[in-house]
């Protein structure tokens, strides 16, 4: 047993070192009272010891390494012992790993999405599916929501809505290379990287089920799955991708399917509409507008411009907040939303 001793004590700090490297990457460790440390610093033996360690729910850095240096303090220790702490040790790590992985697999919104994708941008096994006329209820801003940041103050140079033959589901933002450019809403990045025409691209998903995404960034700062805050910078503005000059290109979703942010965000006040929005799909895409705004069912005889003229408002805005092409016809019993 002399040789075996003097050898223990020759890699003490190489036995502590692989030990805490362990521990420091495990989470909530925890100790019951029942068999916390009090119970393993009274063991009397290297198989008491080793009893605590493999029943114990597990133990901390100072509990540990009392443990261990109890057992170099020992005056005999049995052939093999290390090795029987090293595999409870493995077995413990093992456990955590799993409460790990286990908690890991949460994500904002997961009672309405299935999955949180890190590679395809607007996965297809997510896409919103709604029958027409049917309503959604969303809280923008709350205590589980957060506050609302508007992600850069700059000019509007494109608006959402078809452009060139071509639907642009966003807005863009003029801004300079290099300017910060901020996290709308709390929440957790879903993908940061270089994708097509977006170049490089942050789509962060919030835990009301919208998702946001900042495109043509010259420098992404975030990665999939870190949690961000509102006003948190995710990115520096840029021009990569499909881009003519520096801009920003922001879009809204919910499951894939774009939302003119300008029925969410007063860009002018930099400020939310609204904390609570009603989304409706129409044939043209989705529409949203506050949830306490009125609504009006078309009667027999009904024109757009009537209805406006009804409710003191323009047969433009009518068409905006309903999603409504520029000629339209109105059905019996279809309901409008009209204005606060």
């Amino acid at each position: 047993m002399g040789v075996f001793r003097i050898y223990i004590v020759k890699k003490h700090t190489v036995l502590m070192c692989c030990v805490f490297s362990f521990f420091i990457t495990t989470l909530s460790i925890q100790v019951s009272a029942a068999t916390g440390i009090d119970t393993v610093k009274t063991s009397k033996s290297a198989t008491q010891i080793l009893k605590k360690l493999s029943t114990s729910p597990s133990l901390d850095n100072k509990e540990l390494s009392e443990l261990v240096d109890q057992l170099f303090e020992m005056e005999n220790i049995p052939e093999g012992l290390i090795d029987e702490v090293k595999v409870a040790i493995a077995n413990m790590k093992k456990k955590n790993m799993s409460q790990l992985k286990t908690m890991t697999t949460s994500f904002p919104a997961d009672d309405i999405y299935t999955s949180f994708e890190i590679h395809n941008l607007f996965p297809k096994s997510d896409m919103l599916k709604l029958k027409s006329d049917s309503c959604i209820h969303l809280t923008l801003q709350g205590m589980k929501e957060g506050d609302y940041f508007h992600p850069y103050d700059g000019v509007i140079t494109s608006e959402f809505g078809w452009r060139d033959s071509a639907m642009h589901n966003g807005i863009d933002i003029d801004l300079n290379k290099g300017d910060k450019v901020a996290a709308a809403f709390d929440g957790m990045v879903r993908v940061a990287k270089s994708c097509g025409g977006f170049g490089n691209v942050v789509i962060i998903r919030h835990y009301n089920g919208l998702e946001t995404v900042y495109g043509h960034l010259s420098k992404i700062k975030v990665k999939s799955g870190q949690v961000v805050l509102a006003g948190q910078t995710i990115g520096l503005g840029g021009s990569t991708g499909h881009s003519t000059g520096s801009h920003l290109h922001f879009e809204v979703r919910l499951k894939g399917v774009p939302i003119n942010p300008k029925y969410l965000i007063s860009f002018p006040d930099q400020k939310l509409v609204c904390n609570e929005i009603t989304i409706k799909k129409t044939k043209w895409g989705l529409a949203a507008y506050p949830t306490n705004i009125k609504l009006y069912k078309v009667e027999k005889g009904d024109t757009v411009f009537k209805i406006a003229k009804h409710f003191a408002t323009t047969t433009s805005s009518l068409k905006e907040i309903n999603g409504l092409p520029y000629k339209t016809r109105l059905r019996v019993g279809q309901v409008i939303a009209v204005g606060q």
